[in-house]
């Protein structure tokens, strides 16, 4: 049992956004620069120019984009509304008052705060590391908003932070642990097979597709083996397969949101769209099936452009499934998931859905990775990974892809130019 009451703060990360139309440059120039997220070779220079280039290319339509929204990205907003909720919840109810309670309460943990930790806006790493500092919080507990695990996702996220451990010692008194993913969690594969099985029904009768739409990620990364793809696919052919539909007969996979001058996983979405309206389909369902969250990819990309280029094409109704945002079942889940974490922990010195920082073995609902699983902290992959994260990880196994079949893989994508 743990002795002594430790003073935590849960942090929910996710990429963040743009709070108003000053803050897009500095927002994409964040994004871009990141190697995690767009890994450019031939080093630090390189990467600079290529970011320049997109978003002197792309920075008014950007803002155009983010004008639609508003003037800025709802993500602060949302992720603030559910860390609130997530607060009150964990005050509240009876698992969780044996958990979490104000000081001088007999309980393991004071719960010091729930807030959003963002990796390209504010709140930032830096900003919730010194809160921690500031009000002697003891341990960050991470949960991540993005459910599946990801080098350009998970991975710069966790990075940043030890990162800045690294460069600012008074961040070490901090101790950080972080939950597995949950992408592949029963109770997770529900609320997704509910929410979808009343959207699909409320389709009108004709012949219906559902869209599965999922962020790209460059083919590099595939090829080392990072467990995005793969989660991803278990998810949906979980969820599907409780609803009784068939691939490429009532469903299909596809990639959005692809951006610069390297390889990205197929089929685009822009290519999925064109194919089923040649094939007359009348009605279409979008899942977005990596997002809990609204922010430009959905309410932009997929409401308004492929929606109007859906219609263009012929279909009658184009709908999407609505993200979980702050919904009560979700607030559920994550609540449920953050008491049966820390029973856990209070168990046993390590637990697998709420590990250490440092540790590296795979989360519970995790197949094994030959380069690693990122939701349990092994969260750097890669060529580029291995020569940056030399302090921070030691990754020793080969990827499971041979490099023939890595080249062979490669040599037969081809660039995508469309974000």
């Amino acid at each position: 049992m743990q002795k002594s009451k430790k003073r935590v703060l849960i942090a929910l990360y996710n990429m963040g956004g743009p709070a108003n139309q000053t803050e897009v440059e500095p927002f994409l120039r964040a994004l871009f620069t990141d190697p995690d997220l767009l890994d450019i070779p031939f080093g630090r220079f390189l990467q600079s120019f290529v970011a320049n280039k997109i978003i002197g290319k792309r920075l008014s339509e950007v803002k155009d984009r983010y004008q639609l929204m508003g003037g800025g990205s709802p993500q602060l907003p949302i992720t603030q509304s559910l860390a609130e909720m997530l607060d009150t919840k964990l005050r509240s109810r009876p698992d969780a008052q044996r958990l979490f309670a104000p000081a001088g309460k007999q309980t393991p943990y004071e719960l010091a705060a729930v807030m959003p930790l963002f990796r390209y806006s504010e709140p930032r790493a830096e900003t919730v590391l010194r809160k921690c500092v500031e009000e002697h919080i003891e341990e960050l507990w991470l949960l991540s908003q993005y459910p599946h695990c990801a080098r350009a996702t998970t991975g710069t996220s966790v990075r940043e932070i030890g990162l800045l451990q690294k460069a600012h010692s008074e961040f070490l008194s901090v101790r950080v642990r972080s939950f597995a993913s949950y992408g592949d969690s029963p109770e997770f594969i529900e609320l997704w097979t509910e929410r979808l099985q009343r959207a699909w029904n409320n389709l009108p009768v004709g012949r219906k597709h559902l869209l599965i739409s999922a962020h790209n990620l460059p083919l590099s990364y595939v090829a080392q083996a990072d467990p995005y793809p793969d989660q991803i696919r278990r998810t949906v052919q979980e969820v599907t397969r409780r609803l009784g539909l068939h691939e490429g007969l009532d469903w299909t996979l596809c990639w959005q949101s692809a951006v610069g001058p390297v390889r990205w996983m197929s089929p685009t979405t822009d290519d999925s769209l064109d194919h089923l309206c040649s094939t007359g389909v009348e009605h279409m369902l979008v899942w977005p099936v990596a997002f809990v969250s609204d922010h430009i990819e959905t309410l932009v990309e997929i409401d308004v452009e492929y929606a109007e280029k859906a219609k263009q094409l012929g279909v009658k109704t184009f709908t999407r499934v609505k993200n979980f945002d702050s919904d009560p079942d979700f607030l559920d889940f994550l609540a449920q998931l953050v008491c049966r974490s820390a029973n856990d922990l209070l168990n046993q010195p390590e637990s697998p859905l709420l590990r250490d920082f440092t540790e590296r073995a795979a989360g519970p609902f995790c197949s094994s990775q030959a380069g690693g699983c990122l939701c349990a902290n092994y969260y750097l992959s890669g060529r580029m990974g291995m020569e940056r994260g030399t302090n921070y990880a030691k990754i020793s196994e080969p990827s499971r892809i041979p490099v023939g079949q890595k080249k062979k893989l490669l040599s037969t994508q081809k660039p995508e130019s469309k974000p």
